[in-house]
């Protein structure tokens, strides 16, 4: 049993995840820009992970659904 509060988390990881990879990779490119290339490969590397991060929580959330809907159980029309 999936509870809602974990598939809330979820949708929010997956919401949330993308504005930081996006905030990241700004201040990575600002970086660079002033010619701080170690901390622009810092913050290249950690907006990678972000990314990896929120394909798996997008794939947990897809698995998340898919098993709360077949919990669920409907009566067939009649």
């Amino acid at each position: 049993m999936i509870s809602k509060s974990t598939i809330a988390r979820l949708l929010a990881a997956v919401v949330l995840l993308p504005i930081a990879i996006v905030l990241v990779v700004g201040v990575g490119g600002l970086l660079a820009a002033m010619q701080d290339a170690a901390g622009a490969a810092v913050l290249q590397r950690t907006a990678l992970g972000l990314g990896v991060v929120w394909v798996f929580a997008a794939i947990c959330l897809l698995l998340a659904v898919a098993a709360d809907s077949l919990r669920e159980t409907k009566d067939p029309p009649p």
